[in-house]
């Protein structure tokens, strides 16, 4: 598998990020996207890690998206989530400040990315995980923490790391209107979230119910089928959605 050649080959899709009660969009998630059907995003990102060069690539495609992001007409108005493979800490050729240069060159400024690291490969060097999002705090990123509800760590991960942001899994959403315990966990996740000064968002918002009970468990920040699916075309993005 010629991971470099796919990488180049890659292009983002974007999904929205919107305020629960205003249906103003606060950001937009970048997702991975193919041509190929046969292409798959954890077996590109397993290859990448495997052969010792998953930060080169990661390179090749922040470039990539930096580049599409600027020309989304509102783009310095929102917020971009920026999906990173938490194994990329644990790649030899890791280093740091890669990312302001890149910024720079096309405009964009830190207040415009968000990091975001999902719990889905458990980490067992954590004070060098730890060191490493911190570093990103350090250097006035925004950082989030992806499928919370679904990890390895959970309230360990929020209590070490502070995240700006926390992504609550769509197991904990789907059926929330309805479900008395999913209400329950979720609205003490918000409250706790709250207390430390992280924002949540709920992932994978799908009907009108699913949104209601997200908006009455305190949520700040909804995405799901609900608002719109992830599209490669910017010129389907819109600045507020009719929710």
């Amino acid at each position: 598998m010629d991971i470099f050649k796919l990488a180049t080959e890659t292009d983002f899709a974007f999904q929205p990020i919107v305020d629960t009660q205003t249906g103003v969009t606060y950001g937009f998630e970048l997702l991975l996207r193919h041509d190929s059907k046969k292409f798959s995003i954890p077996g590109f990102f397993d290859a990448a890690f495997d052969q010792g060069i998953l930060h080169k690539v990661d390179l090749i495609l922040r470039e990539k998206a930096f580049e599409k992001i600027i020309k989304i007409p509102f783009y310095k108005n929102v917020v971009f989530f920026y999906n990173l493979d938490n194994r990329l800490f644990l790649d030899k050729g890791y280093k740091t400040g890669k990312t302001e240069p890149m910024l720079k060159s096309v405009g964009l400024l830190k207040d415009n990315i968000c990091f975001e690291v999902s719990e889905r490969h458990e980490i067992k060097k954590k004070p060098y995980y730890h060191d490493l999002f911190v570093s990103y705090k350090s250097r006035s990123f925004l950082v989030a923490i992806d499928d919370y509800g679904s990890g390895h760590s959970g309230l360990k991960t929020l209590y070490n790391f502070e995240p700006d942001f926390i992504k609550i899994d769509r197991f904990l959403i789907q059926n929330l209107f309805y479900d008395p315990k999913k209400r329950l966990f979720v609205s003490s996740l918000v409250n706790m979230a709250h207390r430390m000064g992280t924002n949540v968002i709920a992932e994978g918002v799908e009907t009108e119910d699913e949104l209601l009970g997200c908006q009455e468990c305190g949520c700040d920040l909804v995405q799901g089928y609900f608002i719109q699916r992830p599209t490669r075309n910017i010129d389907e993005l819109k600045r507020k959605y009719d929710i």
